[in-house]
């Protein structure tokens, strides 16, 4: 039999460095989520203390046209690619498990729609009839919003059942579910009505602590080196 010189045989060249680098931009990546999600919860919420909006009847998204509207544009931004970094973050360490890439998609719509809404601002609505006069961009805003919540709900649903099939996840398992059943209750009772806007809020806290809790996990993975450990 003939053997192979060493020359021959593909040998995997791994640098200890390059090892160190895929848990270093990991842990960097939910850092960024982590960011974004306070900045957005921060903005949603202190926002309406200096704008002529209202914390409890005033969509997020008015926010943008009124005083230092910037602020919650910049916010949406930062929200989304941190979103962006999470989702993709979550796939890199489930990967192969169900549900992985679906639910990191549905995250990733998510972040998308973040960004969009920054793009496309919503109209000044005072009223129900002015739901019924929107601008194109306004309309835009509108659908980007209910497609981006809708998948954030399906998103968490999905990863919930995900992370009970991995070990290093399953803990996070219960926390989860709760938060994508408090985000599926309040879309239902979001309306146009005078407590639209603290239900909004309530909801986007609920996506958002999942998030952080999400991104929290991935830290905490990529510290120990455990997102090779077989569930």
């Amino acid at each position: 039999m003939q053997m192979k010189s060493e020359s021959q045989i593909n040998i995997p060249n791994h640098s200890p460095q390059t090892v160190l680098q895929q848990p270093q931009r990991l842990s960097m990546l939910a850092s960024l989520a982590i960011v974004g999600q306070v900045f957005l919860l921060a903005s949603a919420w202190l926002l309406p203390v200096v704008s002529e909006y209202s914390l409890v009847s005033d969509n997020i998204s008015e926010m943008v046209l009124g005083r230092y509207g910037f602020v919650q544009t910049i916010a949406f931004v930062i929200a989304g690619l941190g979103t962006l970094a999470l989702a993709y973050a979550i796939r890199k360490l489930t990967r192969g498990t169900w549900g992985s890439a679906t639910g990191s998609l549905l995250v990733a719509v998510y972040g998308v729609g973040a960004i969009l809404s920054a793009i496309f601002p919503t109209d000044r609505i005072d009223s129900q009839a002015d739901t019924l006069s929107l601008s194109t961009i306004g309309m835009i805003h509108v659908i980007v919003a209910l497609i981006s919540f809708l998948c954030i709900i399906v998103g968490m649903f999905v990863l919930t059942r995900t992370f009970a099939l991995k070990a290093q996840w399953r803990s996070l398992m219960i926390w989860s579910g709760l938060c994508a059943s408090g985000a599926l209750a309040l879309f239902f009772v979001q309306s146009e009505g005078p407590w639209v806007g603290i239900m909004q809020r309530l909801f986007v806290l609920m996506a958002s602590a999942w998030m952080i809790l999400v991104a929290i996990r991935v830290r905490s993975l990529a510290a120990s080196g455990e997102r090779d450990i077989p569930s």
